[in-house]
């Protein structure tokens, strides 16, 4: 009889070869995924394509110029963005043509990224060989753009140095006295700084050698057609003012002339505002102007344009007497010696203005001469239709301080006044304009404050200055000023009158 274990192992014997085939042919699969997985990890690990390797780039070619990868080609590089940057542009527009390097308008070359590019293109199968093998093919030379970039404020900068020489104002039509005639209107220039940046940016990236310039049109206030038939025969209203003709003083009566020229002519329309500052512009070398004495703060100093006050105080008494319209006007800081207290204006580009309404239903025109050192304003229309008085009266006076100063370019026991004092005053005006029996009184107030007299006292040896040949300080020759306490001025219709009062 068998024992039950035997009949186990016999069943066991039996049913061997009876495995089901789908759990063989796992078994083989898995054993495939495990010999690839480890075929893969032996390929990147000794990476066999080692001798298929791309070689590197031969040279880039930069804006048509062949260089050399790899380190050698930096240098040859940064030569050719130097002289790329040094090529020049011309920005033409509004009659001027502007030639300038790119250098001088903000344009450089941004070389760091290329420079990267090209040291990759030089090393044995980099990144960037492999690519650029592929898209150069053979040879293997690339073409590569160099990278300029334009410096917006740098660019600005230079833009606004040329609208300083381009733009230019409008000229108003203006009633010439000589020819009797009208001088036709010019119309004015500016440079549209942003717009023409847009441009030249586009410019710089596509390798343009001009650029052309934004340039707007300003177009006048007043035309030749506005002034045909204009009637300028009337002296409506005048006033005139002295001016040195000696040689020291050649400078300030050149600003003068210069600044009567400007204004000889212009016309102010029923209703219209003459602007001093709009008309004259800026005072600058430019525009004609020079260097003379001007009043700053109180203080007699050299100034660009200076003489100009008295055009525009000769113009403001004269505007005053023909019943104009003021609608601003700025007393000096201290009374001066060309023209009443109470009729001067002090004008300063562009921050103090003198501007003038006129209220009469006509034009008028401003007839301004500078001949054999008198200042003369006319203002000439269909008539004369005021009589314009001027009382003034001093409300109250302030004396001046006098400040001594030690000065050791002036020899021992030596006094020399550098600026003379000038007392303050507070004036009371009253203008009395007259028509027809009817009379419009207006008052109003001036205020002159004290203008400080600086007197140099001398502390220098006299023999040691005499010696070094030093210069002493500028004695002040202008005469003490004095105002009389009241004043009254008629002018009108065959009327001229002038009377002081002490």
């Amino acid at each position: 009889m068998k024992r039950p274990f035997d009949r186990l192992g016999a069943l066991r014997a039996r049913t061997a070869g009876l495995l089901p085939r789908s759990r063989r042919m796992r078994d083989l699969l898995l054993l495939a995924v495990l010999l690839l997985l480890g075929t893969l990890t032996a390929l990147v690990i000794y990476e066999p394509w080692r001798s298929l390797r791309a070689p590197a780039v031969d040279a880039v070619v930069v804006d048509g110029q062949r260089i050399e990868t790899g380190p050698r080609g930096i240098d040859a590089l940064r030569r050719l963005a130097r002289e790329r940057v040094q090529r020049t542009i011309t920005l033409s527009g509004g009659g001027i043509s502007h030639r300038t390097a790119l250098s001088d308008i903000g344009v450089h070359a941004e070389l760091s990224s290329l420079e990267r590019i090209i040291v990759e293109l030089g090393r044995e199968d980099s990144p960037a060989a492999r690519y650029y093998r592929d898209v150069a093919g053979s040879p293997l030379e690339v073409k590569l753009e160099l990278p300029l970039s334009l410096e917006s404020s740098d660019a600005v900068e230079a833009l606004v140095a040329v609208k300083e020489t381009l733009d230019r104002a409008p000229e108003d039509a203006r009633f010439d006295f000589a020819s009797n005639t009208v001088v036709p209107e010019k119309k004015g220039l500016s440079l549209d700084v942003y717009g023409t940046l847009m441009r030249l940016d586009d410019a710089i990236v596509h390798g343009a050698g001009e650029v052309k310039m934004v340039v707007r049109d300003i177009a006048p206030g007043m035309r030749a057609a506005d002034l045909m038939g204009i009637d300028v025969d009337t002296v409506a209203g005048f006033f005139e003012t002295p001016y040195s003709r000696m040689k020291k003083d050649e400078d300030r009566t050149h600003n003068v002339r210069l600044g009567a020229s400007i204004l000889d002519g212009q016309v102010i329309m029923p209703g219209g505002v003459f602007s001093f500052n709009d008309v004259v512009g800026d005072r600058s070398e430019a525009r004609g102007f020079r260097y003379a004495p001007v009043i700053e703060g109180g203080k007699i100093v050299e100034g660009m344009g200076g003489g100009t006050c008295q055009v525009a105080s000769t113009l403001y008494a004269a505007a005053f007497f023909t019943g104009l319209t003021i609608e601003e006007r700025v007393p000096h800081s201290r009374p001066s010696s060309y023209i009443k207290l109470g009729l001067d204006a002090t004008v300063s580009y562009p921050s103090k203005n003198l501007k003038i309404r006129n209220p009469l239903p006509w034009p008028v025109a401003i007839h301004f001469t500078a001949e054999d050192g008198m200042a003369r304003v006319e203002f000439r229309g269909k008539e004369r239709p005021f009589t314009v008085s001027l009382l003034r009266r001093i409300v109250s006076s302030t004396d001046y301080p006098v400040k001594t100063v030690d000065d050791p370019d002036l020899p021992r026991g030596r006094e020399v006044i550098t600026q003379r004092g000038v007392p303050g005053y507070r004036v009371q005006r009253h203008r009395i304009i007259e028509r027809a029996k009817v009379a419009y009184m207006y008052q109003s107030y001036d205020r002159y404050p004290p203008t400080t007299e600086f007197v140099h006292r001398g502390t220098g040896d006299p023999v040691v200055l005499k010696q070094n040949g030093t210069a002493p300080p500028k004695e002040d020759t202008h005469n003490p000023y004095r105002a009389s306490s009241s004043l009254r001025m008629v002018q009108g219709p065959d009327v001229w009158y002038e009377k002081n009062h002490d």
